[in-house]
């Protein structure tokens, strides 16, 4: 009994392949999209949460001109503190190899925080002499290994380093130094050595761990360091460059996959919900001749429930073999390009997956479920009579006598169907809404990024280079440097300091706090309404993002108390439109109203093209060279992993938009197949006869794009909030090629699916039909 009606189930399956086909088609790409976004997210967290506990990173960076042995007994005096070590920290320069930097920290005892992972060669024991532990990265990049030696230093302190062992170390899982949005292990690395190799350079570096569990904020944990240090800079884990650029960057694709996966999942569950429903209620007179036969409601329901099984199970395997191979893996291989951690692959299952399979089982069993129980609330007679059709009414267009007397007699026919048969209507307009909202948005974000690299790079940022300075320096001592960019329209000097900056409510941020000349030229500010303002000569500007963060408004008043623990309060004179970097920006005369701290130039904004900046490379007191260009394509490899991430998501809209219309074309299609039996025998052609039928999609189509032009507009203004970092904002743009694309796609997909159901036309045999009540 029980293999009968199996076998019953089967035959159904499979005298509706292709709109089953198409259901696991919709289904597999819902999971395959939530789980292979956060196969890849688990897979990087867990490497970097393990990377984090072999090195047993540190809570805290501590800097200092001079630190002595007793200012680590102080330290470890505190109740929190758990672990506390002093380094040596210096750049230095590779000569033969013009720009290379290295990081480099060193220690007089074995490192037990921030310890380093040994690749290749010896870990130091403390006696070697111009012995050093290299990046890893650093030495790919050269064509470097252990037991090499490099020469590094300028001048007459050249120094021949042997490279004793090739590292990985948990503090620069993203190495990229001040200036930097990308990695360059062409020109910058870090290395460990011991503190004898470095003689003539104090101790600069605290690093210490809390306890466990502690409850302290941060600024109480500050406060009690500069009591025992003063005058100390002090950074925290969250603020740390590394750990900071890699947290923000997941949480980013998180919820953005989150947000995505989410639409995706409703429009694809709603559509396969109604489907699988009108699946079965197609199937009442069978239902009502297994009643008629014995069978209990009991044994049909839980045999027609093989319907979502059938839908599920092909539908796991398909979505996790392309979350895995497809999603998953390409976001890993453009991660691992700018992570430096170990490349065990991407994790093969999650719980994501598991839960997008369990809402798919959901949706299949549960239509097919419900759809049953309500079919079998009849009696055996009443279900094998044919559905009696709706009763007839007046749709709302007829009441339009004059529009209603223009249309033909096909025109009717379809407005009609399309009222009167609302189930199927709806799936086809969920399906074409969600389709077309997500498609939209792929395009739609893709010029929004493209749109704030403009804004950036076109309307803010006029200066053609910028030059980073090692330390800071006075306007004095720089007069080679200016010399040799006398060639420049104009140079800006700016001075830079990270603070740490306090709203109302206690939110904190962190950035760098900029003084310029009130003549600046190199950046120009815009208030929210687009209005071109100056530095202000009281008060500082800061960046919308900011604003937000921090709960505060113009007019306001900031804490801002840099890393050596000075305190400055800035009133918020303006809030300005800067979509890349999130500093606070004062002019000279602002500054000197807050702080005692005379000007030192940091970085020099220079206007001009076709300079010649070879002079410049090799100089040993400027860190970084780097032109507009070079910053927009750093940026562009920085937001690379989201353009590839809306590829994907133009993909599977695309594949789900095809899967919709291929479901609603096959459904109208059957449906009315007695209805197209009778108007063969009354003698209509093919042609009129695909008009009759195949026009509902293309109305359903038109009446969709609209709605799904509103919904994509909100979804894309979720998703560039979330794609908003500290460092860069992106506003929802509005493309109109983009949207012409968009429906275009879908009107395409839309006229592919009629070209291949208007050729089933042929194939009606008319006399199956007409008795296919009988």
């Amino acid at each position: 009994m029980v293999s009968m009606l199996q076998k019953k189930v089967l035959r159904d399956t499979k005298e509706n392949r292709w709109s089953f086909l198409a259901i696991v088609c919709i289904c597999s790409l819902g999971i395959a999209l939530f789980s292979g976004i956060n196969m890849y997210v688990t897979t990087v967290e867990a490497a970097v949460s393990d990377a984090y506990k072999q090195a047993n990173l540190a809570d805290y960076w501590i800097y200092k001109g001079e630190i002595s042995p007793s200012h680590l007994a102080d330290l470890r005096s505190l109740e929190e503190v758990q672990e506390v070590q002093r380094r040596k920290v210096t750049d230095i320069t590779l000569p033969g190899t013009p720009g290379a930097v290295l990081h480099l920290h060193a220690l007089d005892e074995t490192a037990t925080i921030n310890v380093p992972e040994l690749l290749e060669g010896s870990g130091l024991d403390g006696s070697e002499a111009n012995a050093l532990l290299l990046d890893s990265r650093f030495a790919e990049a050269h064509g470097l290994s252990a037991g090499d030696r490099i020469t590094a230093g300028e001048g007459e302190k050249q120094t021949k380093w042997l490279i004793q062992g090739i590292v990985r170390a948990g503090e620069y899982i993203y190495y990229a130094p001040e200036g930097l949005t990308v990695p360059d292990y062409q020109k910058y690395g870090f290395a460990y050595t011991n503190a004898s190799s470095l003689p003539e350079v104090p101790f600069n570096e605290i690093i210490l761990t809390v306890a466990e569990g502690s409850t302290l904020a941060q600024a109480e944990v500050s406060a009690q360091i500069r009591e025992r240090l003063a005058g100390a800079n002090i950074l925290s884990r969250h603020h740390q460059t590394s750990y900071r650029k890699v947290a923000d960057a997941m949480t980013g694709i998180k919820q953005i996959g989150l947000l995505f996966s989410l639409a995706f999942f409703l429009t694809g569950a709603l559509v396969t919900w109604i489907t699988v429903s009108r699946m079965l209620e197609n199937q009442r007179q069978h239902l009502g001749t297994l009643r008629s036969l014995g069978y209990s409601k009991k044994e049909i329901t839980g045999r027609y429930a093989l319907f979502g099984v059938l839908i599920t199970l092909p539908s796991m395997i398909l979505g996790w073999m392309m979350a895995r191979y497809l999603i998953a893996e390409f976001l890993y291989r453009i991660g691992m390009t700018y992570y430096t951690i170990e490349a065990t692959g991407v994790i093969p299952f999650t719980p994501h997956f598991f839960l997008s399979a369990l809402c798919v089982a959901a949706v299949t069993c549960g239509g097919a479920l419900l759809s049953c129980r309500r079919s079998l609330k009849l009696t055996p007679a009443a279900l094998m009579r044919p559905k009696p059709p709706a009763q007839g009414h007046r749709i709302f267009l007829e009441r339009i006598t004059p529009y209603w007397r223009r249309l033909s007699f096909s025109g009717k026919i379809v407005t009609r169907n399309l009222f009167r048969n609302k189930g199927r209507m709806l799936m086809g307009l969920v399906g074409i809404i969600g389709s077309t909202s997500l498609i939209l948005c792929g395009f739609r974000l893709m010029n929004s990024i493209n749109g704030m690299l403009d804004r950036a790079f076109k309307e803010t940022v006029h200066y053609d280079v910028e030059i980073k300075l090692r330390t800071p320096a006075t306007v004095e001592g720089l007069a080679d440097i200016y010399n040799t960019l006398s060639s420049g329209q104009h140079v800006d000097a700016t001075m830079a300091l990270s603070v740490y900056l306090y709203g109302k409510e206690g939110d904190v941020q962190s950035p760098y706090l900029v003084v310029m000349d009130e003549g600046q030229k190199s950046l120009n500010f815009k208030d929210t309404k687009g209005k071109e303002i100056p530095l202000p000569e009281e008060g500082a500007l800061i960046t919308l993002r900011m604003a937000k963060a921090l709960a505060v408004d113009i007019g306001d008043t900031l804490r801002a108390e840099s890393l050596d623990g000075t305190v400055m309060a800035l009133k918020v004179a303006d809030i300005v439109d800067f979509p890349v970097g999130n500093e606070i920006y004062l002019s000279k005369t602002a500054f000197a109203k807050v702080s005692a701290l005379p000007f030192l130039v940091r970085t020099l904004l220079i206007q001009g093209r076709d300079l010649d900046l070879s002079k410049l490379n090799s100089d040993p007191r400027i860190s970084l060279v780097e032109t507009k260009e070079e910053m927009r394509s750093n940026m562009l490899i920085v937001l690379e992993s989201l353009q590839s991430f809306q590829m994907i998501l133009i993909l599977f809209a695309g594949l789900l938009a095809f899967a919709v219309m291929m479901v609603l074309g096959r459904m109208n299609y059957y449906e009315r197949i007695r209805e197209l039996a009778t108007l063969k025998v009354l003698g209509f052609y093919e042609n009129e006869m695909k008009r009759l039928v195949l026009r509902e999609t293309i109305w359903i189509t038109v009446f969709g794009l609209p709605f799904g032009y509103i919904l994509g507009s909100l979804l894309l203004g979720v998703i560039v909030d979330q794609a908003t970092t500290p460092d860069l904002e992106i506003l929802p743009m509005i493309d109109l090629s983009s949207i012409a694309v968009g429906f275009a796609f879908m009107l395409g997909f839309t006229m592919l699916v009629n070209f291949m159901m208007g050729r089933q036309f042929k194939k009606v045999d008319m006399v199956a039909s007409l008795k296919s009540v009988e």
